[in-house]
């Protein structure tokens, strides 16, 4: 008898392959469902002061599922399909807008707003998180792929905020506008916050101008990446081996291990200042922008557990650091700047077969680290710098006569850098195409290809030996490919009144 067929000769071992012969890949996805509405009021007092009434709803839901897979840790008891457990996001927010124009050159305007939202974890099936009899002996827990969330994870978790603010502009000459603004957020689970803007916008000639801006800024981190808990099967290129990578909230005891603490607010300085012109019928703006954050919100580096670790966090009653190799969370650790520059440039060709507009749409931006503490690494640091494209454009030509119109553009993406590989990946372009026919004043027929030239980002050297993803996960243009699409589209009487 070979040594294989006495194992499973012997009542008291298990292998998987008595469940998957051939092996098996787990196939984790969600159930989406999104709604949002948005219902108002507005009008106008006899003394000319204008109002807006509205109120906004949103519920979204992600109920992830996961099948062809195990929890390893339960045997043979193990189901094969799992709840993991799901995200919900619900948000409503009530606007009261009031504006004034005292004069024909000066205009008011102030409101308040109210804003509640609740982050939502569902619990998942045991099954999907369980630490089974078999972890000892070294099997994994929970379901291979993406542990479900246990009762550590899941719960609600709300925030209110109330806003008020109040704007002006004054136009002193034709030719010059400036305008000013200042709000005030009270949060219930944060600070208060006073941020303002002032801008100035001046055309020179009939032909140039040039504009500018400063304003402050503030972002309370959101329920969600305060306590978003999830953990996902990846594979580690440094040990060539599928290891667990979870996301915890930076309160937890996991973080707490690596530094992590209870999230702030962000606060950021924000400067622009650019130029207007045209040359004939030539029209151009060049922006520079320049964003200082101090106390950025974003994920920090990934860390490892020591088993000592990972057995005094179980015992500790936090089951679920037996199923992380490796974990991350938000933080507050670091301050960037980031700057670039944006051009856009149209210029219209009338001609005795239509009309035809040409433009481009240029960005260069860059992101400096300028300064980080305990709980990011020169990785994660590299990943902020350089994880985008710096330099993105888009050259476009949309040509219109009688029913038809026609759209060609070429996009292009610079290179990028990709963590998980260790590779930088040179930048592509990309060719949209798109004709559209109206059929009625109604009616209309889009036919369309987006990356009609099937253009994909360059493969993963490492995949060519059978690990890994064929192409970076981050690739900013995607890796499918070429995509078709037929559109038709009418539009009611009643709605076009």
């Amino acid at each position: 008898m070979s040594p294989f067929a006495a194992i499973l000769a012997d009542s008291d071992c298990f292998v998987f392959n008595s469940i998957f012969p051939g092996g098996f890949t787990p196939s984790f996805g969600g159930d989406v469902s999104d709604l949002a509405g948005t219902a108002g009021v507005r009008g106008e007092t006899d003394g000319g002061l204008r109002w807006d009434f509205s109120v906004s709803a949103g519920r979204n839901e992600v109920d992830f599922v996961i099948s062809n897979t195990v929890n390893a840790s339960l045997g043979a008891a193990t189901p094969t399909s799992f709840d993991p457990g799901a995200y919900i996001q619900l948000e409503n927010m009530y606007n009261l807008d009031f504006g004034y124009s005292p004069t024909d050159n000066t205009n008011l305007g102030f409101g308040v707003e109210y804003r509640s939202e609740e982050f939502e974890i569902r619990v998942g099936q045991e099954e999907s998180f369980d630490i089974g009899p078999l972890a000892e002996q070294g099997f994994s827990a929970a379901s291979n792929g993406f542990p479900g969330f246990s009762n550590i994870a899941g719960g609600q978790f709300t925030r209110r905020n109330l806003g008020v603010y109040v704007d002006g502009e004054w136009e002193p000459t034709d030719s010059l506008l400036l305008g000013a603004a200042i709000r005030f957020e009270d949060f219930d689970d944060f600070e208060t916050t006073t941020n303002g803007k002032i801008a100035a916008n001046w055309r020179v000639t009939d032909s140039f101008g040039v504009r500018a801006t400063y304003s402050t800024g503030f972002k309370a981190p959101t329920p969600g990446q305060s306590n978003a808990f999830n953990v996902s099967t990846e594979f580690d290129f440094t040990i060539n081996d599928l290891v667990n990578n979870g996301t915890v909230p930076s309160t937890t005891p996991v973080a707490q291990l690596r530094g992590g603490k209870a999230l702030e607010p962000e606060d950021s300085k924000n400067y622009t200042a650019g130029v207007f012109f045209n040359l004939g019928d030539l029209d151009v703006t060049v922006d520079y922008f320049n964003i200082q954050i101090e106390d950025r919100l974003n994920l920090s580096q990934n860390f490892s557990l020591t088993q000592q670790e990972i057995d005094d966090l179980i015992a500790a009653g936090v089951t679920s650091a037996g199923n992380l190799q490796n974990f991350r969370f938000f933080t507050n650790d670091f301050d960037t700047e980031t700057d670039g520059i944006d051009i856009v440039a149209t210029y219209p060709l009338d001609w005795s077969a239509g009309t035809t507009t040409l433009s481009l749409a240029f960005n260069h931006t860059e992101n400096e680290v300028t300064d980080s503490g305990v709980t990011i690494d020169a990785t994660r640091i590299r990943e902020i710098q350089e994880g985008l494209p710096e330099t993105r454009y888009n050259i476009a030509a949309n040509h219109a006569t009688e029913n038809w119109r026609f759209l060609a553009r070429v996009s292009y993406y610079d290179d990028w850098y990709d963590s998980e590989d260790g590779n930088t990946y040179s930048g592509k372009s990309l060719v949209d195409l798109e004709a559209a026919y109206d059929v009625s004043d109604a009616l209309t027929v889009v036919f369309g290809a987006q990356n009609a030239l099937d253009e994909t980002p360059d493969e993963n050297p490492g995949a060519a030996d059978g690990v890994g993803n064929r192409y970076s996960q981050f690739s900013p243009f995607g890796f499918n490919g070429s995509f078709w699409y037929l559109r038709l589209r009418y539009q009611m009487d009643y709605l076009k009144r």
